[in-house]
C-alpha cells in the first residue's frame, strides 16, 4: 500500500502526532490511576476482585495496540474474524487462569502482553495474506 504525500506542512503533522500521543498517554494514565484508586479506596467487600480490573485493563491494552498496528487491514473481513476469535480465546483462557489463581503479580502481564500482541499480529497477517507496513 503506497501512501500519498501529505499536503500539510511538516510541522503541522509533527504537532498532530504529538497531540495524538499525548491523548493516548493521558487516557492510559487516567485508566491506571482509576484502577489503582478503586483498588485502594473501593469497597473492601466487593464481589469483583481487583485482579479482574487488571485483566480488563490488560485486554484493552493488548487488543487496542493490536488494532492500532493492523490499521491497514481494517477493511478486510478476515481481520475481524481473526480478531474476534483472538478476543474470545483471550477471554476464555484469562477467565480460566484468573478464576483459579488467588493473586497474579502485575509483572507477569508484561511478557504475556508482549507475546500475545506478537502472536495476534502474526495470526492476522497470516489470515489476511499480507504483511503489515513498518510502524511509524
Amino acid at each position: 500500500m503506497h501512501r500519498q504525500p501529505s499536503t500539510e506542512p511538516r510541522g503541522t503533522r509533527i504537532w498532530r502526532r504529538v497531540i495524538e500521543l499525548a491523548v493516548e498517554v493521558s487516557i492510559a494514565v487516567a485508566l491506571v490511576i482509576g484502577i489503582v484508586l478503586y483498588a485502594i479506596y473501593g469497597p473492601k467487600e466487593s464481589r469483583i476482585d481487583a485482579k479482574w480490573f487488571a485483566f480488563a485493563a490488560n485486554t484493552v491494552f493488548v487488543f487496542g495496540y493490536t488494532l492500532k498496528g493492523v490499521r491497514p487491514f481494517w477493511t478486510k473481513p478476515k481481520l475481524w474474524a481473526v480478531f474476534t476469535g483472538l478476543v474470545l480465546l483471550h477471554g476464555v483462557i484469562g477467565w480460566a487462569v484468573i478464576s483459579r489463581v488467588e493473586r497474579i503479580p502485575l509483572v507477569w502481564y508484561v511478557p504475556v502482553d508482549m507475546a500475545e500482541i506478537w502472536a495476534a499480529l502474526i495470526a492476522i497477517q497470516l489470515a489476511c495474506r499480507a504483511l503489515l507496513p513498518p510502524m511509524q
